[in-house]
């Protein structure tokens, strides 16, 4: 079967790049016809490279089949004949197969591990967190000698917009280009579509664009421009690197400092140190994350940054399962903490933070704001070298299962994840002060009454376990 592509001119910078390119992102913005270059490519490599196998994922089972199956079908007419309903694959005269699925949960990719396939297509990546790149990697190989014979590569071909769960990794490794250790920058390429790109569509949808800019400034910044800075579902959406992020200096005398921990293992640990100025400007100065460290090794690298500080003492507000015992009895990680030496005496208070998730969001909301105020100047800021921490905070998204909160995203080999989130929401919400008001005039049960009593049993507690260890 010869097969004419009819391939406008960014779809076809990426068809060719896609070629040679390990893994390649089309995309960016919407209208740039992705979808259609999807099932394009796919049908020229089955049908180039026989006994060759393709998967094409989608989110849901409804989009797959409205975006990619009933398409093929319409666009190419044979391909319905040599569909087979009960594989959902399209087995070619050749002995090549399409083979088409959804991933609605991320533990679902783990079934495709051991699998085989040249092309793995993922259309939407923003929809997915970052393992299912990472598994879905280790199928993208091939046993067939005649493939390699015949001059092809086995390849991964993504698209999508900003926004999503995914929107962190897919725009750390495809925009700002930064790659973990075991990357191979060689391995990755982008394309940008635009809806301008996509002339056959306004041609019949002349009033397209129209639309996109009909829609809140973040929607058309995000799907018309591209940009992967400020987009639809982002929780924090006054956060930008021009107002938040700015050169380390020297801090004023009277400046003190505080810190939130989340504590992991295989996941990473992170730790995020604040410092805050006489007249109330926050600093975040300087962060820890990293995984697979004992206790005393983590005790250690706190250790060392805070006492590289001019500063006596340090709140270092922990998540509350660093106060949970195992079931054997073992010390809690708050005791192997005082064990070793993250003591009062040493210049850390360890404190249990405030883990109301809800209004963590909203209490960083105000701390990040600058939008029509006063000085127009955030209350919280990032030192440079502590940018990582402002990319996951500014990057988190809303859960679209519990709107006021933020989507919880794990690490992939120490990468990504929410973990700094955590440590900096743990930090900051949990220094927010009472207000000034005589205890006797808090009504009984109020929260401010019952965080006040909170804050003064952990401290109770705090200098209790640490008498004990000594």
């Amino acid at each position: 079967m010869q097969l004419e592509l009819k391939l406008q001119p960014k779809q076809k910078e990426a068809f060719l790049k896609s070629q040679e390119t390990p893994v390649l992102f089309y995309g960016g913005a919407k209208g740039g016809g992705k979808s259609y270059l999807v099932r394009a490519r796919e049908l020229y490599r089955r049908l180039k490279y026989p006994n060759t196998r393709g998967l094409i994922i989608r989110k849901t089972y409804p989009e797959l089949v409205d975006n990619h199956i009933t398409k093929f079908f319409e666009e190419y007419p044979i391909t319905k004949k040599w569909f087979n309903k009960q594989e959902k694959a399209i087995i070619y005269p050749n002995g090549s197969k399409t083979q088409f699925s959804y991933l609605q949960n991320t533990n679902d990719v783990y079934t495709y591990q051991g699998r085989e396939f040249e092309d793995i297509s993922i259309d939407e990546a923003t929809q997915h967190e970052e393992v299912t790149l990472k598994i879905l990697r280790t199928s993208n190989r091939t046993s067939n000698a005649k493939f390699i014979k015949m001059g092809g590569q086995v390849s991964m071909f993504l698209t999508g917009n900003p926004g999503g769960i995914g929107h962190q990794w897919v725009k750390r490794i495809f925009i700002d280009k930064i790659f973990r250790e075991r990357e191979n920058p060689a391995d990755f390429d982008f394309v940008q579509a635009f809806v301008q790109d996509n002339k056959a569509m306004l041609t019949v949808d002349p009033n397209y664009i129209d639309r996109l800019k009909d829609n809140p400034e973040a929607i058309v910044k995000a799907y018309l421009y591209g940009d992967w800075n400020i987009h639809e579902g982002i929780a924090f959406n006054e956060m930008n690197e021009q107002k938040h992020i700015v050169d380390p200096k020297e801090l004023p005398a009277g400046t003190t400092y505080f810190a939130g921990y989340d504590h992991g293992y295989n996941h990473p640990y992170s730790f995020v140190l604040f410092a805050i100025t006489p007249n109330s400007e926050i600093y975040v100065v300087n962060y820890l994350k990293d995984r697979l460290k004992r206790i005393d090794e983590i005790s250690s690298d706190i250790l060392a940054t805070i006492q590289s500080l001019d500063t006596k003492v340090v709140d270092m507000y922990c998540g509350i399962d660093c106060w949970s015992r195992g079931r054997d009895g073992s010390p809690t990680i708050a005791e192997q903490f005082y064990r070793f030496g993250l003591t009062r005496t040493n210049g850390v208070n360890v404190l249990k933070a405030y883990n109301n998730r809800v209004q963590g969001v909203n209490e960083i909301r105000k701390f990040v704001a600058w939008q029509n105020t006063e000085t127009e100047i955030p209350q919280v800021r990032f030192f440079k070298n502590a940018k990582p921490v402002f990319d996951i905070v500014s990057g988190m998204q809303f859960d679209t299962l519990k709107p006021e909160d933020v989507m919880k995203t794990n690490a992939v080999d120490g990468v990504g994840g929410d973990d700094l989130y955590d440590a900096f929401r743990y930090g900051l919400v949990s220094r927010v002060k009472t207000p000034k008001v005589p205890e006797q005039d808090l009504p009984e049960n109020s929260i401010y009454r019952l965080l006040l009593e909170d804050m003064q049993k952990e401290q109770m507690y705090a200098n209790l376990g640490e008498f004990l260890w000594h």
